[in-house]
C-alpha cells in the first residue's frame, strides 16, 4: 500500500513539473539550465522515475510563481495562461495605452481646428505611449514571470523615457542641449547592465539575460 502511494505521488509531481514547465514555455533542456541540472534529471522526474528534492521543489515553486503544494498537490493545482494568453492580455494593455492618445489627439485636434489654437505639441501624444507600453510590458513580464524579458523592457523604458523628454524639450526653440538627455540615458543603461551582471553573478555572472 505505501508502495502504492508513494507511486501516485510520484506520478502527481511528475505531472505537474511536466504541464508547469509547458504552461511557462521552458524546454526541459532550459529547466535543467536555470536549476543547474541535467535534461536527464528533469526528464526523470516528469517520468514520474525519481523526485527532485524539496530545494529543487522550492526553485520550482518560485520559478513558476505557484507554492510548493500546488507541484506535489493534484487537487490545488494553479492554472497558468498559456503563452498565447499572456501575449493577447498584454498587447491588449498596451493597446488601450495606444488608443487613449489616439482618442486625446483626436479630440484635441477637432479642438484645436474650431479655435484656431496653434498647439504644435500634439503630435507628443504619439510619443508618451512609448514609455508607457514598455511599462505595461515590465508589469506583466513581473507578473507571468517571464524574467529575461525584463532586462530589454527595462532598457525600452530607459530610452523610451529620453525620447518622450527630449521631444518635450526640442518644442521649445529657446532651449538647447535636447541631446544631452540621451547621454543620461546611456549612463542609466551601463547601470541597467551592472545590476544585471551583479544580480547573475552568483549564477555565473552575465551568461543569462534574467534581471
Amino acid at each position: 500500500m505505501e508502495n502504492q502511494k508513494e507511486e501516485e505521488l510520484k506520478q502527481i509531481i511528475a505531472e505537474n513539473l511536466s504541464t508547469y514547465r509547458k504552461n511557462n514555455n521552458l524546454t526541459q533542456a532550459k529547466l535543467a539550465e536555470i536549476l543547474n541540472y541535467s535534461d536527464k534529471a528533469v526528464s526523470k522526474w516528469e517520468r514520474g522515475d525519481g523526485l527532485p528534492d524539496i530545494f529543487i521543489l522550492q526553485q520550482l515553486a518560485e520559478l513558476y510563481h505557484v507554492t510548493v503544494n500546488d507541484l506535489i498537490s493534484k487537487k490545488q493545482k494553479k492554472k497558468v495562461p498559456t503563452l498565447k494568453n499572456k501575449l493577447i492580455i498584454t498587447l491588449l494593455s498596451i493597446g488601450i495605452a495606444w488608443l487613449t492618445a489616439v482618442v486625446l489627439f483626436s479630440i484635441l485636434s477637432m479642438i484645436k481646428s474650431n479655435i484656431n489654437a496653434d498647439w504644435d505639441f500634439l503630435w507628443l501624444f504619439f510619443i508618451y505611449p512609448i514609455p508607457i507600453s514598455f511599462i505595461i510590458a515590465l508589469v506583466f513580464a513581473k507578473i507571468w514571470g517571464k524574467r529575461w524579458y525584463r532586462f530589454f523592457i527595462v532598457s525600452g523604458i530607459i530610452f523610451g523615457t529620453g525620447l518622450a523628454i527630449y521631444c518635450q524639450i526640442i518644442i521649445f526653440p529657446n532651449i538647447t542641449g535636447a541631446w544631452l538627455i540621451w547621454i543620461i540615458c546611456a549612463a542609466i543603461e551601463v547601470l541597467n547592465v551592472l545590476w544585471y551582471c551583479l544580480r547573475r553573478k552568483k549564477k555565473g555572472g552575465c551568461k543569462e539575460i534574467i534581471f
